[in-house]
């Protein structure tokens, strides 16, 4: 059986066994195309939206439908989602939705609802106007879709390969005089030539350097910090995080690099607990503690999850008690502020079933641009 159709039954499985556990007759799923609001109809269709609001609908025991707003997104749905091309369909969204609740049999029907506070309250209106009870299945969901399968850690590692390789690339173009623009444009374009589904590639060369940005039409100083940071979607849609400062010349901006220190320091604890049956808030804690403890101030969370979207709906801070579980992936990037500059840092991980292991490896030992070329050149 193709690898896809394998992934598609085994997510089928886990939503009939959520809709078991919690007596729902059905589940519905909707998101938009932005980054961070993309992972309720991905998750559930491969599909990933291009423009505007989709809608999956899964009756127990049945096959997921698609509902677009476009027939333009549709004709693309029919060659990317692992859907049965008779169910996706484009129209009048709240028409589709609305007749698949009237389809369910019963007469007092349950229905999972992901991530409700995301939803207009227009279409709430008209979802609650059905007659049915919405459960909120966010948080069994987001637990249940955390360890990652072999087919998504594929995915996760190639998206982690590419963030590494646009690293390199900055590191061959990066001298005095270059703009932020000019570097991350041509980062960007190494990415979509290796088959990048999505990117946010964010930056900064001037103080405070803790606050990454889109790029600006800025020159990078001779004596300057270039923080490069790659989220990415590689082929396949999965999305991978690397964080790398490069200092231009040594003993420069000597604030921002006691700052790193204090970064990898923290760093390293907070990998230390990068463990099945520590909880998430454990690593955030751990993190937090060596940043306040060596006199700076560190930002509201410490990382989030990665997945099929950005973020993957998990923040790395001190509220969230999940548990870290096996194939679990997890971005940790510290945001650390010092006197008057800081500075941003960052691997992703997957949870082994004794440890961790980086997915973004290599450059690491040093952060200034003399030894990082040195360490390109030998890796050819």
């Amino acid at each position: 059986m193709d690898a896809k159709i394998q992934e598609r039954d085994r997510r089928l499985a886990l939503f009939n066994n959520l809709m078991e556990a919690e007596n729902l007759d059905g589940l519905i799923f909707t998101s938009t195309a932005q980054q961070t609001c993309q992972i309720a109809v991905k998750y559930a269709t491969n599909y990933p939206l291009t423009t505007r609001r989709g809608f999956a609908c899964m009756a127990r025991g049945r096959m997921p439908r698609l509902f677009l707003p476009t027939v333009g997104q549709q004709f693309h749905a029919r060659a990317l989602s692992w859907l049965p091309s008779e169910d996706i369909v484009s129209g009048d969204l709240m028409t589709g939705v609305l007749g698949f609740i009237r389809s369910l049999p019963g007469d007092r029907l349950r229905i999972g609802l992901y991530e409700p506070d995301q939803i207009p309250v227009s279409i709430y209106r008209e979802l609650t106007g059905s007659g049915a009870e919405f459960v909120d299945i966010t948080a069994h969901l987001t637990q249940l879709r955390a360890p990652k399968s072999a087919y998504e850690l594929e995915l996760l590692e190639a998206a982690s390969s590419i963030a590494v390789g646009s690293f390199q690339w900055i590191l061959r173009h990066l001298r005095p005089g270059v703009t932020e623009q000019e570097l991350i444009g041509g980062a960007e374009g190494f990415l979509r030539a290796r088959g990048a589904e999505d990117t946010l590639v964010l930056t900064r060369s001037e103080k405070p350097h803790t606050f990454i940005a889109r790029p600006k039409n800025v020159p990078v100083k001779p004596d300057g910090v270039f923080v490069y940071s790659c989220e990415v979607a590689g082929p396949g849609g999965y999305w991978s995080q690397l964080v790398r400062p490069v200092f231009m010349a040594r003993s420069c901006q000597e604030e921002a690099y006691q700052v790193l220190q204090v970064i990898r320091e923290a760093l390293a604890a907070g990998e230390a607990l990068l463990r099945p049956g520590n909880r998430i808030c454990d690593v955030d804690g751990a993190i937090a503690g060596v940043v306040k403890l060596r006199g700076c101030h560190a930002g509201v969370w410490s990382g989030h999850g990665m997945g099929a979207d950005l973020g993957d709906g998990i923040d790395i801070g001190a509220p969230n008690k999940m548990e870290l579980v096996p194939n679990m992936v997890l971005t940790l990037h510290p945001s650390v502020v010092g006197e008057s500059d800081g500075l941003l840092y960052g691997n992703t991980y997957v949870i082994t079933e004794t440890g961790s292991r980086n997915l973004t490896p290599g450059y690491a030992d040093s952060c200034y641009l003399e030894d990082l070329l040195k360490e390109l050149d030998t890796k050819g």
